[in-house]
């Protein structure tokens, strides 16, 4: 019998396996929750593109994902952790019930648990709805200027000057203050509900998108949009977002079916910067989805049911939906369909995606018009 016979953990060699990731990966709880924790510092640190006392904003949807990033990032900036983050967060979420079909009451409940969680967090946080993209500046269709012209200070230097002032505080106060979430960014009250015209007016443009591909793109630009629009309105330069390395395989095939192959490297990599003066980072593209789930489960991060996007009857699924059906397929009888897709897109490069002046740029996504010049 199996069960007689516990396997045991692959790196303490004690413990009785919990989990088994892999075929030869099997860790115990305490192992498995140091390996996962170590990646996502590893991620941070292996890159250097968030430099300490920098703010970030941290784009949660409530889904699996999101959640475990935002457990890494508190556990990561606790005192009792060796190794602190040393960035300073902020939360958004997007309330994008109006275009899953939520009713005015599930919606309000909705919000309610999302902003008991976010408040749990003790970090400031953002509730913006959908309907808000409706009436951005046209500012959003720009990249945003970055704060100078001249080139900023190295990781080595920002690190050297973060600790400086840290040791000046240490002086002033005794050492016992945490870094400053800052003054002007508070925990805002919830927002109230747009009105049933702004609701309707978002629906009118959803139902005028023919196809389901391409109301998700439609959802997933208005969503940056709003998302980049708060960054820059509360001085934020970084974004941080949730994709799994599973979620990143799935857009990379996405974007080649779409005609969007030139792409791939901004919308999947872990650097985005096609938007100037902020910049997205994805650092939970190196976990798959099975991983995020076992961690969720053992360590008890609260998350909540995203409903799907509205679809017309009898609509074919999109073309995110027949891929994800089919990489999920496919790995069932061979493990490293997905990692070797996302292995794959890592060695891409995003300079395709690069514009060098405005009228080479799309209005909407912002990355390089995909058509020769000059002919």
């Amino acid at each position: 019998c199996p069960h007689s016979h516990p396997q045991p953990c692959v790196k303490c060699k004690q413990g009785s396996a919990s989990l088994i990731i892999r075929v030869g990966d099997a860790f115990c709880r305490d192992c498995f929750r140091e390996y996962f924790v170590h990646k996502f510092r590893a991620m941070l640190g292996k890159n250097r593109i968030i430099f300490p006392g920098e703010k970030v904003l941290l784009a949660l949807s409530g889904g699996a994902a999101s959640s475990a990033m935002l457990r890494q990032v508190q556990e990561g900036l606790s005192r009792e952790t060796a190794k602190r983050l040393r960035f300073i967060p902020g939360l958004i979420y997007v309330d994008e019930g109006a275009v899953r079909r939520q009713s005015l009451a599930q919606r309000e409940k909705n919000l309610a648990h999302m902003e008991t969680l976010l408040q749990a967090t003790g970090f400031p946080y953002h509730l913006v709805h959908l309907e808000a993209a409706l009436e951005l500046p046209a500012s959003i269709l720009q990249p945003g200027m970055r704060g100078s012209c001249e080139p900023g200070p190295s990781y080595k230097e920002a690190v050297e000057g973060f600790i400086q002032e840290q040791r000046q505080d240490v002086n002033r106060d005794g050492g016992t203050s945490l870094p400053c979430l800052g003054t002007q960014d508070v925990p805002l009250a919830t927002p109230h509900l747009p009105t049933a015209a702004q609701t309707q007016k978002l629906l009118q443009v959803f139902e005028a998108v023919e196809t389901t591909t391409a109301r998700e793109e439609l959802l997933q630009m208005l969503r940056t949009h709003l998302i980049m629009q708060t960054a820059r309105t509360r001085g934020y330069t970084k974004v941080m977002t949730g994709e799994s390395c599973t979620r990143v395989a799935i857009k990379l095939l996405t974007n080649m079916s779409l005609g969007r192959g030139a792409f791939v490297a901004v919308d999947t990599g872990f650097v985005d910067d096609r938007h100037g003066d902020v910049m997205v980072v994805r650092p939970m593209r190196d976990y798959t989805a099975k991983e995020i789930a076992f961690y969720n489960h053992f360590f008890d991060v609260p998350t909540i049911t995203v409903p799907p996007l509205f679809t017309k009857r009898r609509e074919k699924p999109s073309i995110r939906h027949l891929i994800e059906h089919f990489l999920l397929g496919v790995q069932e009888d061979f493990p490293s369909t997905i990692s070797t897709v996302y292995r794959t897109g890592e060695k891409l490069s995003p300079d395709p995606a690069k514009a060098s002046c405005e009228e080479e740029r799309c209005l909407l996504c912002l990355c390089a018009l995909d058509i020769a010049w000059g002919e």
